[in-house]
This record gives structure tokens, sequence and C-alpha cells, in this order.
């Protein structure tokens, strides 16, 4: 495809878009329990929407070109940062998680810089519940990523991560919740353990951030993870997860500024005016920034609070569904993710079987080799506190076709397609065996998620990496 020679009339390009989506289930109709977060606020949506398109074009590059950027950012990032001890703590606005969690690791890494010398390959320890923005940080970064087990209750093993740690060792990890299970570190302890060796800890709430502050308010015993926990150096938290604003709006918090200053990167030695960027990116558009902004004013405390409550409603009916049709929740979980597999019926299939039934779940394939079992992720939101009868009950269903998985008939499958063989041969053969050649249907993934869960991670990550390498390709 090259570019038009000339443009094509507006309404034609519309019926194009809405041609492109026809496939996509509609984010806000309340059947999707991963990648949005309905809040089921018609206003909210609109309110978003206006904020956004007013700051679509200010960008937050230089904020001597528009001070208001600025001040919306710091009154954003003291809102937030009220719900988690806010004494000295100071932040920014960026683009989502795992730039959040980038920057966390790079201030880190050059604050130890500064206050211990050079540390050849500085490491980092993470639980394997950890999330993977953390080893790609890393990578980027030059830093090494060791991981911690994980106990019975799927939270990190405190006395194998305290064991890891040596000289080398910059950073620990504790997530608020993991986003696997929904289970919580221990980050209380997690907390003793970088004080008494002096490194930093990182607490990834990023998608528990917006939704912890106010289960505890409404009953919910948990860890406390916050800057009221002296070792806690920086917390990442997501407002376009349970704050509900527009895709691309995260905040990064640190105890204070004089750890934030290794964040900060500015230039002035080239011709042109003076470079500084408090995050990643440079150019960026405000408009998430402004949506953040405006949605927070909206809401208020009261107004989370209220959605918080119609979570933990909508996590009690599906958790008691789930008990019924005999499904088993992994860990405790104590946020708004809730994890379920079966021994009798075919998870993998099962995922397919509610797609096509118009709900869209998140099929974990787990890891044979990492001992890790196929499992359902379903992350709640408010507007599921309607829909959850309806969910069971297509998930009753669901079931029934589904069927059990056999293990040794999908070995013999795999024998059979000659799987090891065509990825020795090559990407095109892959993808052939898998479908994902000519038009696209990723209606049905079972085949796919099962190899996911049968092959070594490393065969799983190098093919993967071809294959996508072959899907992005200019139309």
């Amino acid at each position: 495809m090259k570019l038009p020679d000339e443009g094509y009339p507006v309404n034609e390009i519309f019926d194009k878009l809405e041609e492109l989506s026809e496939n996509d289930i509609d984010p806000r109709s309340g059947k999707l329990f991963a990648h949005i977060y309905e809040s089921g606020d018609e206003k909210l949506y609109e309110i978003a929407i206006k904020a956004f398109l007013m700051y679509i074009d200010k960008t937050m590059l230089n904020f001597t070109v528009y001070p208001s950027i600025l001040k919306m950012e710091n009154e954003v990032v003291g809102m937030v940062a009220s719900l988690f001890g806010d004494k000295e703590v100071v932040g920014n606005f960026t683009y989502g998680g795992t730039e959040s969690i980038f920057l966390a690791l790079k201030t880190a890494r050059d604050y130890f810089r500064k206050e211990k010398g050079f540390i050849e390959k500085p490491k980092i320890i993470i639980p394997y519940t950890g999330h993977p923005a953390f080893v790609k940080s890393a990578r980027y970064l030059g830093l090494d990523i060791e991981y911690a087990s994980i106990n019975r209750e799927l939270e990190v093993d405190i006395n194998d991560l305290n064991s890891k740690i040596d000289r080398r060792t910059i950073a620990i990890v504790g997530s608020a919740p993991n986003y696997p299970y929904g289970t919580l570190d221990n980050i209380e302890k997690l907390s003793e353990i970088a004080l008494e060796n002096n490194i930093w800890l990182h607490v990834d709430a990023c998608i528990g951030g917006f939704v912890l502050p106010f289960f505890k308010e409404l009953g919910v015993e948990f860890y406390r993870f916050d800057f009221e926990l002296e070792g806690v150096y920086s917390l990442s938290v997501d407002l376009h997860k349970y704050g509900y604003a527009p895709k691309g709006s995260s905040i990064i918090l640190y105890k204070n500024d004089s750890i934030r200053k290794y964040q900060i990167y500015v230039n002035a030695s080239w011709p042109g005016y003076p470079i500084v960027n408090t995050t990643v990116l440079s150019s960026r558009s405000a408009g998430p920034l402004a949506a953040s902004y405006a949605i927070l004013n909206y809401l208020g405390y009261n107004g989370y609070l209220k959605l918080a409550r119609k979570i933990l409603n909508a996590k009690t009916k599906i958790i008691k569904g789930l008990g019924k049709l005999g499904f088993e929740i992994l860990g405790k979980p104590k946020s708004s993710i809730i994890t379920f597999t079966s021994q009798e019926v075919d998870i993998f299939n099962l995922a397919d079987m509610l797609k096509k039934s118009g709900w869209y779940v998140q099929l974990q394939p787990g890891s044979k080799t990492l001992g890790y079992p196929p499992s359902i992720h379903l992350t709640i939101s408010p507007i599921h506190e309607e829909t959850a009868p309806i969910f069971l009950e297509t998930l009753k269903s669901a079931m029934e076709m589904a069927g059990e998985f056999n293990e040794e008939k999908f070995l013999d499958l795999i024998d059979t397609l000659n799987i090891f063989e065509a990825i020795e041969k090559g990407v095109e053969n892959v993808m052939d065996i898998l479908g994902l050649s000519g038009d696209l249907n990723f209606d049905e993934m079972s085949l796919i998620n099962k190899l996911i869960y049968f092959l070594p991670p490393a065969m799983v990550e190098e093919t993967f990496i071809d294959i996508v390498n072959k899907l992005y390709s200019p139309a």
C-alpha cells in the first residue's frame, strides 16, 4: 500500500475505520476482563474525551510554552500522592506503567552510581510474578535480573529473595498486586530488607494503586505498601487502569525530590534549545494528562470509593459462581484480579468458547517447564457488577463445549504437526501450521496457547520474535 495520490472523502475514511473494527469486541460492553477498565459511567467517558481534545495538540515537551501543563501535572501528582503517604513525595506523569517502571530502575541505577560509586553489572531482584516490564527495562539499562521464588500463597518468598541479595544488588521489587494472580507481596517485610541492606525498594502498584486504598476503607485487609514504609523509594500507579483515564496515563512517585533528580535529563550541549525531559518521551500530547486531571476532579475520593464497592460486589459474585462450577481460585486475591484453573475442563478451549460467545478473558498459558498451570485471568471492573451473572451463565455453557484436556493426545498432535521440525525450518512454516498466514482470525487460540504451555520458554520467546517480526509488515 502507498500513500494515496488524493485524499479520500471523510465519510469513506470513517466507513473504512468501521469496517476495520467490525471484528473487535466493544471495549465498553462489559464483556471484557482485560485491557479495559470500564466504569459504566457515561458522563465520565464524555468528560475524558472533551478534556483530551482540549489538550491533544499541546505538547508536554516545554512547560514554558504551556504553563498550564506544569500546573496540571503537579496537581495530578499531588492528588495521587495523597493516597500513598504524601509527606515529601514527588513524581511525574508518564505514558504507561512500563515507562514508569523504566524510570524507577533508571533512577535507582543512577542514584546508586552516585552514592556507592561504580558497580559492575548492577542487579535487580524481582519475584517470578513480577511484571516483564522490569526485565525489559533491565535489558535496556544494562542491569541484571534475578528472580525470587513465590510461596504457596503465590506471594514472593521473602527468605529466598533475601538470600539472593549481594554486593551488586541495588534494588528489589514487590507487587501490589501482581498481575498473574492478584496477590500482594509482603511489602512490609521487603521494606525491612531494603533498609537492612541499604538498597532501593520499588512497589509496582500499576494495577492496584487506584483500587487498594479504597478497598482498605471498605474493610479488605492486606499488607501496607505505601510511602509510610521507610524502605519504599518509588511506586508506580497507572491512571489508565482504575483511575479510568485514557490509555497512556501513569504516575511514577518517589519518596522525595533528592532521589527523583536522577530521573531528569537535561542537554545544553548542542546548538538548539536546552532539552529538558522529566520522563523518557520528549514530545507527547498533553491530552492524556488533561483527561486524567478532569477525571480525578470529577470522581473525587468518594466517586472512586463508589466504583471500588462495585468491583468488590462483582468480585464476590464471580468467586461464588466459580466455586459452584468447580473451578479452583489460585492464591488469595486481595485486589480486583481473580485467576482460576481446572483439572477437569480444558482451560485453553474454554477461553476460545467464551470469545466466540462475545466474552474476552485472558488466557494465561502457564508453563509446563516452569511448573505454572494454565489459567484464566479476570480483571474485574465496576461494570461487571451488572454483567457478572450473565458471564457466569455463559461460562457454564462454555464449559460443556470446551471438554476435557487430554495431554497425551495433544503431545501426539505436536508430533503429527512436526512442530519442532517446522521451527527449525523457519518462521513461515510455523505460521502456516498455526494459521497465522493470510487473513488473520484470533478467535481460535487454543493450539497456540497449548504450544506455549508445552514448549520451553526460551523457544517460545525466540519463535514469537520471528512471528511478530513477520506480522508487522507494511500492507
